[in-house]
């Protein structure tokens, strides 16, 4: 997915770029960003704040990075829940297990940030730099 933004703040090669949500998005809300029209990404590059730039994004990642965003701290918490009630037999023994569950499952999220994200595969790209805003064809940007 090729994405273009404005540079907002740069850092010597790291920059953050702001875009704007994909239509899409606008009247889903299950990301819990529900009413937000932008968002900032970091990106490796070379651009000066206010430039505009194409940035393309990994699309099996973002899928990838969804799923283990998701999927493993729910998982987590559901083996936390029906552990703590199974073997524990209470109901105050299976919330608390589940909850250090959903915790554990949050910090391996994490750790599998630090570990993909630094993968070229894995990081956003930068494609194209403009001085003024491009025109994009319907559908793109």
């Amino acid at each position: 997915m090729v994405r273009t933004g404005r540079v907002v703040e740069a850092d010597g090669k790291k920059m953050k770029v702001c875009f704007d949500r994909p239509e899409m998005c606008a009247s889903c809300g299950r990301c819990g960003v529900h009413g937000q029209h932008q968002e900032l990404v970091s990106v490796e590059g070379d651009a000066k704040a206010g430039a505009w730039v194409q940035v393309e994004m990994p699309d099996a990642q973002i899928v990838k990075v969804s799923l283990i965003a998701y999927v493993i701290p729910l998982v987590c918490l559901m083996a936390g829940l029906v552990i703590g009630q199974n073997v524990l037999g209470s109901d105050l023994w299976a919330g608390a297990l589940g909850v250090t569950a959903l915790g554990a499952g949050l910090l391996l999220v994490r750790l599998a940030d630090r570990k993909l994200g630094g993968r070229p595969g894995w990081k956003p790209r930068l494609i194209q730099v403009f001085s003024e805003m491009p025109h994009m064809p319907d559908g793109e940007g």
